[in-house]
């Protein structure tokens, strides 16, 4: 009985260090395993973190590339080329100078950026043959609170129809005489208040200018700016299929007779002013516009301004009396118009008939100096869209010209009329 009871406890001791041996045995391997899961928990935590901040910095590289992108949405780039031969009447063309050319009337590029409601900026620049010039530079903010109401600042157009009309959308290549001769480089430096009715069909411009007779970049020559005003009412009849554009303007302005008293007058007589007074440049206008429904529709286009032009001497104030008196400021009377026939002939064809005349001193006439002669111009044009952007146009320019002893052709004849016709053909690329 001892025997079976001593060999009973030696078993059930046995079976206890057994289960002490599995129970730490058992501790022992959980215990390396949970600080091998910890460390890989702590290894996944840390490789989490890296990644996590990688990804931070990605997510700002995006943002970042998400406004630059917002940015360069706001930019706008259009342009046009206009590629040009021209073939020349004789009367134009000097001795053993050519009749006819290739060149590259404009190049423009004009970029617009606008980076609030409101706020535009436009720069354009122009690479057109022998020639790079800033065009355009300027800034445009919605004034608030007045709907409609807008402030230019910078260098941009005078407030005229055919001034402002874009030369990659104008009907005939180039702008009427009257234009060019006084509104030179059509730009001006200054500041503009404009008007666009929405509930009202009017427009009202008034600029402030340098007015500089040398050009638009140049900065001013004197203290007084010159003054344009603009207004147009445009009347839509839509049952009729017609539109009515019809408006006033006017010129106010000075040159200064900043180093010679004598003045040309326009009559041709010499008279005086004291040295640093203003000379008269001043003129009013009146235009109007007529758009109908007829057969694909046509236009009729024209514009009239007469006024008082003048152009300041530019000898030195230090000149004999004799060179003064041969150099002077000069006062004309002037007047001029254009008229534009436009007809539409399917969607891919236009006809234009042109008809514009300038007199640049209306005083004389007959023994006028080359430079004050009237011209009589009628054009010829057709244009044809091939898309929307490209336009070929075939113009046909004939100038007629004052008779008088100081005109001569090109075999020296005086008294006549010049052979001085040009025949164009432009092909416009526009984006």
């Amino acid at each position: 009985m001892l025997s079976d009871f001593c060999t009973m406890i030696i078993i059930q001791t046995k079976e206890i260090n057994m289960k002490k041996i599995f129970t730490v045995a058992v501790l022992a391997v959980m215990s390396v395993y949970g600080f091998s899961q910890t460390q890989k928990l702590d290894s996944l935590k840390e490789s989490i973190e890296n990644h996590q901040g990688k990804l931070n910095a990605l997510d700002e590289r995006v943002l970042v590339n998400e406004s630059d992108l917002a940015k360069l949405n706001k930019i706008k780039v259009s342009g046009y080329i206009q590629s040009q031969w021209e073939y020349y009447g004789k009367d134009l063309v000097k001795t053993n100078e050519p009749t006819n050319t290739f060149y590259i009337r404009r190049a423009r590029i004009k970029f617009t950026y606008e980076p609030a409601d409101g706020v535009k900026f436009v720069l354009q620049p122009d690479f057109s043959t022998g020639n790079l010039s800033l065009k355009d530079a300027y800034a445009i903010v919605n004034i608030p609170k007045l709907n409609g109401w807008t402030i230019w600042a910078g260098q941009f157009n005078r407030p005229d129809y055919e001034v402002e009309y874009s030369s990659s959308s104008r009907e005939t290549l180039e702008r009427s005489r009257l234009i060019r001769a006084i509104y030179p480089g059509e730009r001006e430096v200054g500041a503009k208040l404009e008007y666009s009715g929405t509930n009202v069909p009017v427009t009202f411009q008034l600029m402030a200018m340098n007015g500089n007779f040398t050009g638009a970049n140049a900065k001013d020559v004197d203290s007084k700016k010159d003054i344009m005003a603009r207004f147009v009412y445009s009347a839509k009849m839509p049952s009729a299929g017609l539109g009515i554009d019809f408006g006033v303007n006017g010129y106010f302005g000075g040159n200064r007779a900043k180093t010679n008293k004598y003045v040309n007058e326009s009559n041709g007589t010499l008279d005086s002013v004291k040295v640093g007074d203003y000379l008269k440049k001043q003129w009013f206008g009146g235009e109007i516009r007529i758009y109908a429904d007829v057969l694909g529709g046509l236009a009729l286009k024209g514009e009239y301004i007469a006024g008082t032009n003048s152009t300041p001497s530019i000898i030195a104030a230090s000149s004999t009396m004799a060179q003064l008196k041969a150099s002077p400021n000069t006062v004309r009377n002037f007047s001029g118009y254009y008229l534009y026939f436009v007809k539409n002939l399917g969607l891919k064809h236009q006809f234009v008939a042109k008809y514009d005349f300038y007199d640049p001193n209306t005083k004389l006439s007959g023994d006028a100096a080359k430079s004050e002669i009237w011209y009589k111009t009628f054009t010829l044009a057709w244009q044809y869209y091939l898309n929307d952007n490209i336009r070929i146009s075939a113009q046909y320019e004939m100038p007629q010209n004052e008779k008088n002893a100081s005109i001569k052709n090109i075999a020296g004849t005086s008294n006549v009329q010049l052979n001085d016709n040009t025949f164009s053909v432009r092909v416009q690329a526009k984006f």
